[in-house]
C-alpha cells in the first residue's frame, strides 16, 4: 500500500469512526428526550410497537419513542399525576385509550400542554352497551382482520371443528368485536371460551393492510411531536 493509500485509508476509517460516534450519540440522546408512549394494557404493548414500527416507519430508536402500558383506564389519571411529578414531567408524553369509562379521561383543558391524549379507535366504530357510539383497540381494526386473528390463535388453529364461517355468518360488525367471539365459542359449548387479547392483537397488526387510519393519525402525532421538540444530539 502506497503512503497514499494508507492515507486515504486512514481518513475513511476515521469518517466511519466519527458517524459511528454520531449514530450512537444520537440513539443515546433520543432516549434521554424519549417521546412517552404510554397504552392502556398488553395487547396495545405489543401491537403498537409492530403496527408503528414495522407497518409506519417510525423507528423508536430514532425517534425516542418509549412505550409502556398503563394497565387499564382506571389507572390513567394517577400515571398522569404521577409522570408530571417526576424528573420527566417536561417530555412529551402520548395516552392512548378507548371508551370502556369515557368518566376515568381527563379534561384535556385540565392537562399540560406536554400531555396529548389520544383516542383508539380515533372515530366511533360500534355501539356499546351502554348504547353509546364507541369502540375499543379490537374495533381501531376491520371486522374481517379481527376474524382472521381469532382463528390464527393456538387455541382455535387446536379446535378445527370450529368454523370460521360459522362466526362470519352470526357476527355484527356494529357491536363490540371481542364479546361476539366470547358468545360464539361458549354457544359451541367449549370449556374455554374466552381467547388471548394479546394473541388476537398481535395477529391483527401483523396481517392487517394497510395499518388502520387510527394508526397512521397515531404515527403523525409522533412525526408532530417530534418535529416540535427535535433530538439536541450530545456528543
Amino acid at each position: 500500500m502506497s503512503d497514499f493509500e494508507r492515507i486515504q485509508y486512514g481518513v475513511i476509517q476515521d469518517q466511519l469512526c466519527e458517524e459511528m460516534r454520531w449514530d450512537a450519540a444520537s440513539r443515546e440522546s433520543a432516549l434521554e428526550q424519549c417521546i412517552y408512549l404510554f397504552v392502556e394494557g398488553e395487547s396495545e404493548e405489543g401491537a403498537f410497537r409492530i403496527l408503528l414500527e414495522e407497518g409506519l416507519g417510525i423507528n423508536f430508536s430514532d425517534y425516542g419513542v418509549v412505550i409502556a402500558n398503563y394497565n387499564g383506564i382506571g389507572n390513567l389519571k394517577h400515571v398522569i399525576r404521577i409522570m408530571n411529578q417526576t424528573l420527566s414531567h417536561d417530555r412529551p408524553m402520548i395516552f392512548t385509550f378507548d371508551d370502556d369509562d369515557p368518566s376515568k379521561v381527563p379534561a384535556k383543558n385540565t392537562l399540560p400542554s406536554n400531555v396529548h391524549l389520544f383516542k383508539v379507535p380515533c372515530t366511533p366504530t360500534v355501539t356499546l352497551s351502554n348504547g353509546l357510539q364507541g369502540g375499543s383497540f379490537e374495533e381501531s381494526f376491520k371486522s374481517c382482520d379481527f376474524i382472521d386473528a381469532c382463528f390464527e390463535t393456538n387455541f382455535l388453529k387446536a379446535n378445527p371443528q370450529i368454523f370460521k364461517q360459522s362466526f362470519i355468518n352470526v357476527f355484527d360488525k356494529t357491536k363490540p368485536f371481542y364479546a361476539q367471539i366470547v358468545k360464539f365459542l361458549k354457544a359451541q359449548g367449549l370449556s374455554i371460551y374466552t381467547l388471548s387479547k394479546p394473541e388476537i392483537a398481535e395477529n391483527m397488526a401483523v396481517s392487517c393492510t394497510p395499518e388502520p387510519g387510527t394508526y397512521v393519525k397515531l404515527a403523525d402525532l409522533i412525526q408532530q411531536i417530534r418535529t416540535q421538540n427535535p433530538v439536541k444530539v450530545k456528543i
